[in-house]
């Protein structure tokens, strides 16, 4: 009987700042990749020098083995993803955790703790000389 292949051994991965440089990436980056799919680095792999990125579906995959510095990824049409995109994707994690908070109990955003001071010298009372009209006026 046939040996069953099992998944391949596990890979160093190199997540540090300094290690990622040559890229121009930091981990949790989004790239936008040649056919318009957008990933997200995983880290480095230490051994074959490749950048790993996670792909829509929590899947895991290295770059092109020719794509060893920023250059070259630019020229296989991997780019790094403006800042508007991580602000976006956190924007949109934020409003998914005050969602799952509100409708099945999850746990709230650090920042819906922040206590936001209340802007001064707006008042937005009706005057007690006239007052709102009761009705809208006769034509």
């Amino acid at each position: 009987m046939p040996k069953k292949k099992g998944k391949g051994k596990k890979v160093e991965m190199a997540t540090d700042p300094v290690a990622l440089k040559p890229f121009g990436v930091c981990v949790n980056d989004i790239i936008q990749t040649p056919l318009g799919v957008e990933a997200t680095v995983v880290g480095l792999d230490v051994g074959a020098g490749v950048l790993h990125l996670k792909w829509p579906g929590d899947i895991t995959s290295p770059m092109p083995s020719k794509c060893k510095s920023k250059a070259d990824m630019e020229a296989f049409g991997y780019v790094r993803k403006g800042q508007w995109g991580h602000i976006q994707r956190s924007l949109d994690e934020r409003s998914n955790m005050v969602f799952q908070h509100k409708f099945y109990g999850g746990p709230m955003p650090k920042t819906a703790a922040l206590k936001l001071p209340q802007p001064g010298g707006v008042n937005l009372e009706w005057s007690s000389g006239e007052g709102r009209p009761k009705t809208a006026p006769v034509s």
